[in-house]
């Protein structure tokens, strides 16, 4: 079950992260690892989330959310080391 929702959760973030970058910015086009490493970890980020909602953890389900979008920061970080190649 738990593969089922992140599964939901990377596709759906990912069309939405693309939908909106093209809706709202006119010049932006955003690199395709860069989307899939985005959705990939908001989709693990929901998935983890629904997964300590069921079980009516709601302090662990808060702290791992905040832990996985805290995990994410390393995608901005390995972009500016590319970028510096």
């Amino acid at each position: 079950m738990d593969n089922f929702i992140l599964i939901l959760g990377m596709y759906f973030s990912y069309t939405s992260v693309e939908y909106y970058l093209e809706k709202y910015f006119d010049n932006i086009h955003a690199d395709k690892l860069v989307l899939a490493c985005v959705s990939a970890g908001l989709g693990n980020t929901f998935s983890d989330g629904i997964g300590f909602l069921v079980t009516g953890n709601f302090t662990w389900m808060t702290l791992t959310i905040v832990g996985c979008l805290i995990g994410m920061i390393i995608i901005p970080v390995m972009q500016k080391i590319k970028a510096k190649r």
